[in-house]
């Protein structure tokens, strides 16, 4: 169960967004480049991942001094859940390249520092905080369903979607991780599909 509160996820997001202006205030003082905020470069981003995710354990840790990791979910999964979330992550991953395909559109392709962040810095950070931290909350006061309903929506809108698409796509695959870290009882769970979907675009992106 979750031992925080809402107040926890507020002062979280207090943190991220004077990130977010201490960013645009180095980009104004001519100390980042601009790409910094419309096109981040990887050590920019393996930077504001780090920070983000010192803050979120710090937060609970200094607040409430009991263990942070395990209440959030970092746990080894069961065998069978572990390998479900290979299986989805592969099979989300192939379905969402032969849809982008099936418009003859090409996937984006990235550098390898880039993979580092999707495949494991960056699944890392948005589980622990969409899956470990928000969704048990959510569940606590209203209910299972609605909460990995507003978790899957919130992590849609994190990742500032451009369309349609892009908005069912972020939810849908919300809405599995939601699902997936309630029946394993693991963030890990979710963040290991996470990780997998991500590195199935890499992989295809290059044999394009």
């Amino acid at each position: 169960k979750a031992y925080w509160g809402y107040e926890d996820i507020g002062i979280f997001l207090v943190f991220a967004t004077l990130l977010g202006s201490s960013i645009r205030l180095l980009v104004h003082l001519h100390l980042l480049p601009r790409s910094a905020i419309a096109n981040p470069s990887a050590a920019v981003q393996f930077g504001v991942i780090a920070l983000l995710s010192c803050a979120l354990y710090t937060i609970l840790k200094v607040r409430y001094r009991r263990p942070v990791l395990v209440a959030l979910g970092w746990i080894v999964p069961g065998f069978n859940y572990g390998i479900v979330s290979v299986l989805m992550g592969i099979g989300f991953g192939c379905g969402i390249a032969l849809y982008v395909r099936s418009f003859n559109h090409a996937l984006s392709h990235f550098a390898f520092d880039e993979l580092l962040l999707a495949a494991i810095f960056g699944p890392l950070l948005e589980e622990s905080f969409f899956r470990g931290c928000l969704l048990p909350l959510l569940a606590q006061t209203s209910g299972r369903a609605a909460a990995i309903i507003v978790t899957a929506l919130a992590f849609a809108l994190f990742h500032s979607p451009v369309d349609v698409e892009h908005w069912a796509w972020f939810t849908l695959t919300g809405l599995v991780y939601g699902c997936l870290r309630l029946a394993s009882g693991s963030t890990a769970a979710a963040a290991i599909m996470h990780a997998c979907y991500n590195l199935t675009l890499f992989v295809v992106a290059l044999s394009q």
